[in-house]
């Protein structure tokens, strides 16, 4: 599907363990409908059904909690 265009729109941090992910926004001629996760404890950060579409890029990695196992 062809791009019409794209922005930078900041930084966003995860909620949940802190990473920080670099956005960008593509905007296209029909809608996309999909979810973002964050790479590093899978929190859903965030939803769309838009024609604009955002991209995230780890840019600083936060502290995961949920999916590291602890040996004692």
């Amino acid at each position: 599907m062809a791009t019409w265009s794209s922005e930078r729109a900041g930084k966003e941090s995860c909620p949940e363990c802190g990473s920080v992910y670099e956005v960008t926004i593509h905007y296209f001629p029909m809608r996309d409908s999909d979810y973002f996760n964050c790479e590093v404890c899978g929190y859903e950060m965030r939803r769309w059904n838009d024609t604009e579409s955002p991209s995230f890029k780890l840019v600083e990695r936060g502290q995961s909690g949920k999916n590291e196992t602890t040996w004692l």
